[in-house]
């Protein structure tokens, strides 16, 4: 922090414009609701922020997603950006909170504001926003030429399955990530993530008449028993490794011999190389499973079908990682924030993508909040604030410093 003054004026001018336009802004975004899979509503929500971002006179890209399912996404950029390297400032406008739940709007209780997706993370997008603000309002001509990509997705609550491949296409060109997610207690930094995979296998066997044919039939719910104490077999918690089996589905009726047998599974996982080696041990079951298991010779025939694979990367920390929160945190403790490195965090956020890429990244930078994906999901305003502050201060001294060097 090499200019106090600096930092007194960015404070100013954010404390300047919070309640009066930051506060309204997070209203009207809360207010339009942006499931996920809900196109409409969530291009409705960033047509929203492309007002406010065209407001402050940042440029503004659409990326379509190729399938149609999803809501463009967004990268804002200053006027006098240019096309060198940049920091990625990165959050996303869907939501978990589909209209028929009818938790829809925002409501103001003292220091907290709760609505859907008001803490993941709508709060976040203004803070972003009006950090750049208030540069813009203390310096204009740093303001013009910052290099930040301020990237905002449609597809974040389903795994990203659309925005990975614009993410990967701008990693080379962004010197670090700073994702804004919700705020952990005790305002710590989120330097790991657990990764995540869905899989899902299939096992066919053969139908017959369980009372007149038994022994003709291959039992596929059998097969898939053995397959799915295989499975979470392999859960090591001293690993920081789970598979979940979540669903399952076989059979037709109870005298039937079943043909056919699915389930789900999640896993997690902590390291890159684990998730390697999960995938390569569950797709090992196709090839031929009795060379895996122990099943009973009357399964002879049974064959079975793995797909999926990982949907998230872990976000291991870095040297680059950790040298980019020692940077970032006392810009957080002057605004009267705690600090510190948040505990590993099992879920998943585009953060993952990133580090996966190579960038070094941080993350939960948005307002402490509690209850997110639920209907009582609130953030703090006080947090807010002085998140937002933070950020502007830590963007006018060290935007375009090379964090991975």
């Amino acid at each position: 922090m090499s200019d106090p003054a600096l930092g007194e004026a960015l404070r100013a001018a954010v404390d300047a414009a919070f309640e009066a336009e930051q506060v309204p802004l997070l209203q009207r975004l809360v207010d339009l609701p942006s499931h996920t899979y809900a196109r409409a509503d969530v291009e409705a929500c960033a047509l929203a922020l492309d007002e406010a971002a065209a407001a402050l006179g940042l440029t503004c890209s659409k990326v379509p997603d190729p399938s149609g399912r999803f809501a463009d996404h967004r990268i804002y950029a200053p006027p006098d950006a240019g096309d060198g390297p940049a920091l990625a400032l990165v959050g996303h406008i869907d939501t978990v909170f589909p209209r028929s739940l009818g938790f829809l709007r925002f409501r103001r209780d003292g220091d907290r504001v709760y609505g859907p997706g008001v803490l993941d993370m709508k709060s976040g997008l203004t803070s972003v926003l009006f950090a750049l603000r208030a540069i813009r309002s203390v310096d204009p001509a740093r303001f013009a030429g910052l290099p930040i990509r301020f990237i905002v997705v449609s597809d974040e609550e389903v795994g990203s399955p659309s925005s990975v491949t614009m993410y990967r296409e701008l990693a080379p060109k962004l010197t670090a990530g700073l994702v804004f997610e919700s705020g952990r207690e005790h305002d710590t930094i989120v330097t790991r993530r657990k990764g995540g995979g869905l899989y899902t296998i299939t096992a066919r066997g053969k139908a017959a008449h369980a009372g007149n044919d038994h022994a003709a039939g291959i039992n596929a719910i059998h097969a898939l028993a053995r397959i799915v104490d295989h499975a979470e077999g392999m859960t090591d918690y001293a690993r920081g490794v789970t598979l979940n089996v979540g669903l399952i589905e076989g059979g037709t009726a109870k005298n039937t011999v079943p043909a056919l047998a699915r389930c789900q599974i999640d896993a997690r996982f902590e390291t890159v190389a684990d998730a390697e080696r999960v995938t390569a041990a569950l797709r090992a079951l196709a090839p031929d499973p009795f060379a895996v298991l122990a099943l009973p010779e009357r399964l002879r025939g049974v064959t079975v079908e793995v797909e999926g694979g990982v949907t998230r990367p872990p976000m291991e920390a870095s040297p680059a990682t950790q040298r980019l929160r020692a940077i970032y945190e006392p810009f957080a403790a002057a605004s009267g924030l705690q600090v510190g490195e948040c505990p590993l965090q099992g879920g998943g956020s585009d953060a993952n993508l990133l580090a996966a890429d190579g960038v070094p990244c941080i993350d939960g930078l948005g307002p402490y909040g509690q209850y997110f994906h639920q209907t009582e999901e609130w953030s703090s305003l006080d947090s807010l604030r002085r998140r937002t502050a933070a950020l502007a201060w830590f963007l006018a001294e060290h935007a375009g410093a090379a964090f991975r060097g």
